[in-house]
């Protein structure tokens, strides 16, 4: 697709968001518009049905994932990921198409993302708990881009525990000091901007949307 076109669609993505509710519940919501100009094709091996742009000014209907930041909701849109396996799993996830792009790892400025492969059952991207983020926009350390940290709960052993949901890195990190969980670095990374969040903690940054 021409660079002008991706600016053109991009934008429209932005102005359907705008007025789009956080979901509170339900693994995935969706920006949805009016659609024209356009054709039908089916999602990676969910059946969900897409759309196949053919002009520039066409809308798109694109999902929106779950996410924490200091325990409070967070919705962002995943475009590309750096891993051919990953990128099936969140298309398969969604039902919408990610681009493969492993360029993603050479950046400079990159944020940490947390997936569960465990633990309470939810709306991440691996099927537990909403996945985490260190930053949101507003943030002067705040990054569309986040490499992926796997989380999983020690549910047998010496150290056994309980699992509950945990929302923010913080909070990620007291947990393996205390034996609980342990977390696995990747060198994926994904580009998924945030796109609607609820401020932090402290107050210091106010909730938002595009």
């Amino acid at each position: 697709m021409p660079t002008t076109a991706t600016i053109a669609v991009s934008i429209f993505i932005a102005a359907a968001l705008i007025a789009f509710p956080m979901a509170s519940t339900g693994k995935v919501a969706f920006a949805v518009a009016q659609t024209h100009n356009i054709s039908s094709m089916t999602g990676p091996t969910t059946g969900v049905p897409m759309m196949k742009l053919t002009t520039t000014s066409a809308p798109i209907v694109i999902p929106l994932v779950k996410a924490l930041y200091d325990s409070k909701g967070v919705l962002f849109i995943i475009t590309e990921v750096s891993d051919k396996t990953m990128r099936d799993q969140i298309g398969n996830f969604t039902g919408s198409l990610v681009n493969y792009e492993p360029n993603l790892t050479k950046s400079q400025d990159i944020g940490q993302l947390w997936i569960f492969k465990n633990g309470v059952k939810g709306p991440g991207l691996m099927g537990f708990q909403t996945n985490v983020l260190n930053s949101i926009p507003g943030d002067v350390h705040y990054t569309p881009l986040w490499k992926v940290n796997i989380v999983e709960w020690k549910t047998t052993g010496t150290n056994a525990t309980t699992p509950t949901v945990l929302g923010s890195d913080d909070i990620i990190a007291n947990a393996v000091k205390k034996g609980q969980i342990t977390v696995t670095p990747t060198n994926v990374v994904i580009n998924c901007p945030v796109v609607q969040w609820g401020g932090n903690k402290d107050n210091t940054i106010p909730a938002g949307k595009i």
